[in-house]
């Protein structure tokens, strides 16, 4: 079954709204900018670890905002805002991010278990 493009999820599984629930769920971000369609995929646990550290806000719909194209920004020194953001499971691009060690990845898998 096709995955659906915004959420990351199959037909009959609850929609992802947030990225604590896309790193419990082994999904991927694809961010796409929107002028030059350059394409970059996060794994979803670096990225919630990102966001965990710097108390921003996880939910789905506003996690684009903090993205900017970085070949936008070499080619013409400004920062191109709020890259297409779709959930996936496709392997992560580029340079890895810093995981979270064993003890906070366990707090957050314990605090969606309750």
């Amino acid at each position: 079954m096709p995955e659906h493009p915004s959420d990351g999820t199959r037909d009959g599984e609850r929609p992802l709204r947030h990225l604590a629930e896309c790193a419990l769920h082994h999904r991927n971000l694809k961010l796409v900018c929107r002028r030059c369609r350059h394409v970059r995929i996060l794994q979803g646990h670096a990225v919630w670890w990102l966001f965990e550290r710097r108390h921003w806000d996880d939910r789905l719909d506003r996690v684009a905002r903090r993205f900017w194209c970085t070949r936008c920004w070499l080619s013409r020194k400004r920062r191109q805002h709020g890259p297409e953001l779709v959930v996936t499971r496709d392997a992560p691009t580029g340079d890895p991010w810093p995981l979270p060690d064993e003890r906070e990845w366990k707090r957050l898998v314990q605090r969606y278990r309750s």
